[in-house]
This record gives C-alpha cells, structure tokens and sequence, in this order.
C-alpha cells in the first residue's frame, strides 16, 4: 500500500507542477497580448495598493456585504492560503506514516490553528454548497445569481476542497491514534472523535490508512491542479490566484470602486488627442485584443459568483445584458483566440490578415475560426457581444459596486460602444435623434441653440419670470445684430378679466360673469374659414 500511494501521488505531482508551470507562462503571455495603460495609472502608489489589497482580502469587504456567504467564503480563503503546510505533511506521511513538520509539528497553538481553520473550512464549504443547490438556475431560472454559470466546474472545485478538508480531519485522527492519544486534547480538540473511532485499530491497519489518505489528499489536490492548469479559462479556480494582482492594480489605489468619470480614450497606452489624432491611433474596441492588460486580467479573474447579475437592473428588467455572462463571453473568446495572436495573426483596419500563412500553419483550427469572429455582431454573424446585449448597459455601475475581484464592467463595455459609435456609426435608433441634436444644435432636445437654456419657468408671477429671464439668460444676436426673440415671448397674452369696479354691485357683477360663462363663443369668421381650409386640405392630402 505505502508503495503504491507514493508512486501515484508522485507521478500526480510531477505531472501537476509541470503542467501549472506552462499554465503560469501561457497567462504571461497572454497578458502582454492586452494593450498597455497609461503609465503610473495602475502602479502608482504601491504602499496604499498593498494596504488594499490585504483590507479586502482579510475583512473580504466586498464579500461580507453577504452576510453567512461571505462568512462562510472568508473561511475557505484564508483555508487555501494557510493550510498548504498540510500537504508537506502529507508527503512525509507517505514515507513515515507518523511524521510531522519539525519545530512547529508539535507547537500547540500551530497545532489549535490547524484544527480550527481545517473545520471551519470543511463547514465553510458546505455551507457555500448548500447555498449554490439551494438556488440552481433551473428552479428560479433568470432570477438565480447562478443563471450562465458553468455548474460542473463550481461543483468540481467545491468537492475538491470539501474531499482535502475531510482528509486533513481523517490525517489528524489517525496522527492521534498514533501517537497514542488517549484522553481529550486542546491540540485534537475537533479531530479527537475521529481518534475514539480509530482507537481500537492495529499498527499495521493504522499505517495504512495513513498512507491511503495521505493519497487521496495529495492526488485530490494534484487532480485540481492538473485540471485548471489545462483550463485557464476556468474563473472559479483561477480567481484564488488572479484576484490578488487583479485588487493590487485597480484603478483606485486608496480602493474605490472604479467609478464616477470615464476614462480617457487611450491608443497604445497614451490619451487620444482629439485636436490632432495620429494615423494609427485606435478609438475604442473592435478587438479582443485592444483591450488593456487590465482588461484581460478582468476577464480571467471572474469567479461567476453572479452578484453583479443580481444587482443589474437591465438584467431584472427582462434585458438580453448579464455582467456577468458578457465578461464571461470575452474571456472565452479571448482564450480560445490566445493561439492565434500568440502565432502573429491579427486583422488590419481593412479587415487584411497580419501574419503569414507561414506563421499560422500550426495554430488550431479552433482557434483560426475564433479569430473570424466579430467582437460585436449577432446571432445570424456569430459576434461575440451582441448589439442588444452591448447597448442594454444604463452604465449605472452596480456590476462594479458588487463585484468582490474588482473586475471594472463598465470601462470595458464603454470602449466597445465607443468603437461602434465613432467609427462604426452603429447604435440604437433611439439615440440617432439625440446624436443628431447634439451635432447640430448643441444639447439633446433639440432645442434652438438662442433658447436652449432660456425656456419659460413657472412662477407666480409672469413679470418676475419675465424679468428674471431676460436678466439671466444669454440671447443671440441676428445678422444686424439686435436680438432674436423667442417665441414664447411674442405669443400674444390671454386678456385679463374685468375689474369688479366695472359692475355696479356684487350681485350684478356676479349675474354678468354668469351671463358671459353660460354665452355661447362664436369665433370670427376668418377663424372659421381658415379652419374649414385646413381641414379639407388634410383630408385631401396624399398620406
């Protein structure tokens, strides 16, 4: 058995760490494929990024807006970073079935520390379990956070973690057992169960249930760490190690939400000067891989936890937008067309081919037909992000608000509108008339440059409006060079009543307004035939 379990679980580990050392540099590689930033934008105050990064690691900021999620999620983390020392041990208990780590194997509070942060991430775990079954998309449907997300690998990371919890508590009992622990212990004090259930077991059994465990452990976590190695798309793995850099360089180094104004349109990591663009600059997004660094690193880190989903008020209202599935949409894009940029493929303006056919002979298939696909496009053209989907977007930046890996939704889908608008001239029908007003007139509405800000407001007092008015708002100048009235200036006024001093008494005045309320109103006949005109020229006009 002892020979068996070292030989499969370092045959596990060498193939694992290989594999995951490839994977490091395929992500290398595949970042510098992104754009660059302005300079100092993401890496300017490195103190205060580090101090971000660790408050909203350690108080999971973001998370804990969840309450038991992000409870529970808190312990799985710190789990992940702080019980690699299991594995060591795990190791030297393939060789020496009760060995443990020098100096600090036996140090009770090294020891209390891992009893406690094994258990509560064993709970930890399947409490987040029972969340994810409790709220599965086929039940709910568009109102699961869960809708879009790939299941299987949720739950096949999930039941790693809960397997390699589960064997450290096994490990622990039979090390008791071993040791001859015979009475309650603080170092064992939730693994002590596990040594009354072991206790009356031989050396020899003992021995080789340690040495199976320490198997299974060791090849559970190598299986994961070959199985994300050859998925590096696989966001609910990856984000345990991307979400750290991806915190470290958001756009905010005191760690607000990237938020508030839009980001400069930038060619080449430099702002586009509008008054005098260069030749090869590149306005906005057609292409995956015109998006910054930063960008790609986004996309890789989504854990497709769906929070912003949730929050996304286009998608609660019925709408085609996901946050969520659209970042999930470029990362799959841009990692199945990674080969083909990699090899030196890449589209010119005109649409012409870069590299050589020389250069492409040994890039997939797969990835070659990634590379024909547009970034925005429908169904019936095999886009990426459809139009639908892109222009959905209110830009209110609850995805941004919620997302707990900083990803910046927002800046992404504003670059591909930009692209679509200035270069593109494709948008909804509804915003061509709002374009249209701006160019021409200057403001949205449409209205006359001379009165665009100068319309009538109500008051209680039409000269005070009146006057206020003409003191405060700015008129145009005609050729000749007086001003040009507007028209609600020169629209003649309602006449005013009779004054009451006109009758000779309250009751003959009140018996004269009657009289004229009940009179019938005959208008001038010059209204009358201009209306009858009007009216048969509508009816006789073509339609």
């Amino acid at each position: 058995m002892q020979l068996a379990a070292i030989i499969v679980s370092l045959v596990l580990t060498v193939v694992g760490v290989a594999l995951l050392a490839r994977a490091i540099g395929q992500f290398v590689r595949y970042f510098k494929l992104g754009q660059p930033v302005p300079a100092g934008t993401r890496t300017d105050n490195p103190y205060q990024r580090s101090v971000t990064l660790v408050r909203e690691f350690l108080g999971h900021t973001r998370m804990n807006r969840w309450g038991i999620v992000g409870f529970a999620h808190w312990f799985v983390a710190v789990g992940f970073l702080t019980l690699p020392p299991t594995i060591i041990t795990a190791y030297g208990q393939l060789f020496e079935a009760d060995w443990t780590l020098p100096v600090i194997g036996g140090f009770l509070p090294y020891e209390l520390y891992i009893e406690f942060i094994a258990a509560m991430t064993t709970l930890g775990i399947i409490t987040l379990m029972a969340i994810r079954l409790l709220n599965l998309p086929s039940r709910p449907g568009r109102k699961s956070r869960f809708a879009g997300s790939k299941m299987g690998q949720a739950y096949f990371v999930e039941y790693v973690i809960l397997t390699i919890g589960l064997a450290i508590y096994v490990l622990r009992g039979l090390e008791g057992a071993l040791h001859h622990v015979d009475h309650f212990e603080a170092a064992y004090f939730a693994s002590y169960p596990l040594i009354l259930a072991f206790k009356g077991l031989g050396l020899g059994t003992l021995q080789n249930l340690v040495y199976f465990t320490a198997m299974v452990k060791l090849g559970t976590t190598m299986i994961w760490m070959i199985t994300v190695s050859l998925n590096t798309n696989m966001g609910v793995a990856w984000h345990r190690f991307l979400a750290f850099p991806n915190i470290w360089f958001k756009r905010n180094a005191t760690g607000g939400t990237a938020l508030g104004g839009l980001q400069p349109m930038t060619s080449g990591g430099k702002p586009i000067d509008f008054t005098d663009p260069g030749e090869d600059d590149v306005f906005g997004v057609s292409q995956v891989e015109q998006f910054s660094w930063k960008g790609l690193l986004d996309f890789s880190t989504c854990t497709e936890c769906g929070r912003c989903q949730s929050q996304c008020p286009a998608w609660n209202t019925g709408k085609p937008l996901s946050p969520k599935l659209l970042i999930m949409s470029l990362r799959d894009h841009a990692h199945a067309k990674a080969p083909y940029l990699l090899a030196g493929g890449g589209k010119t303006m005109e649409g012409e081919e870069k590299a050589s056919e020389e250069q492409l002979k040994d890039v997939p298939a797969a990835a070659l037909a990634e590379a024909e696909r547009p970034l925005i496009g429908t169904l019936e053209e095999n886009g990426v992000i459809d139009p639908d989907v892109l222009w959905s977007c209110t830009t209110c930046g609850a995805c941004v608000e919620q997302c707990p890996v900083d990803i910046e939704h927002v800046d992404h889908i504003v670059d591909m509108r930009r692209y679509q608008v200035m270069i593109e001239s494709a948008f909804p029908s509804e915003a061509g008339t709002m374009l249209k007003n701006l160019e021409k007139k200057g403001n949205p509405w449409g209205w006359p440059r001379s009165s665009a800000w100068s319309g009538p407001r109500r008051s209680t007092s039409r000269s005070r409006s009146s006057a206020a008015t003409s003191r405060t708002c700015p008129r145009s100048s005609t050729s000749t060079g007086s001003a040009a009235p507007e028209p609600w200036r020169t629209a003649p006024r309602r006449p005013p009543r009779p004054s009451p001093s006109c009758c000779t008494s309250r009751a003959s005045s009140s018996r004269s307004w009657a009289a004229t309320r009940s009179a019938p109103v005959t208008p001038p006949a010059a209204w009358a035939t201009s209306r009858s005109s009007r009216s048969s020229a509508w009816r006789t006009s073509p339609r």
